[in-house]
């Protein structure tokens, strides 16, 4: 019999999440494969994005913890497609679940200084 597996390993800059409670806890993350174009109106920060879900509670308090918007995140999981679930007035036909993750990198912020702006270098964290 031939094994068949069905997984991703993404890298991709955190666009936002969503904490989910009902029907069990769960937490929807959006990733960018592009970094944000700075824009300030919702959806415009990060205009292509894919979103992954968290179910262990372990894993969702370790990126609650240690995520933020603008971090790099490369990870790992299993998608499927099955069904269609209902997603506000639409339905989402194929899951992304993440399995692990690793924060890849630290967005700085700029620094302003009498009328000039210092771009700052990200940090690369090593685990």
């Amino acid at each position: 019999m031939t094994p068949y597996f069905m997984t991703f390993h993404v890298k991709g800059e955190l666009a936002g999440t969503l904490f989910l409670r009902e029907p069990e806890p769960r937490l929807l993350i959006d990733l960018s494969p592009a970094p944000t174009t700075g824009a300030k109106a919702p959806g415009h920060a990060y205009p292509e994005r894919v979103c992954f879900t968290l179910r262990s509670s372990e894993l969702i308090t370790r990126f609650r913890d240690e995520m933020r918007p603008g971090d790099v995140v490369e990870a790992t999981g299993t998608f499927s497609q099955s069904g269609y679930i209902p997603h506000k007035t639409s339905h989402i036909d194929t899951t992304f679940m993440m399995l692990d993750f690793t924060r890849v990198t630290r967005r700085l912020p700029n620094l302003s200084h009498s009328g000039r702006t210092y771009h700052m270098p990200e940090l690369v964290w090593m685990h």
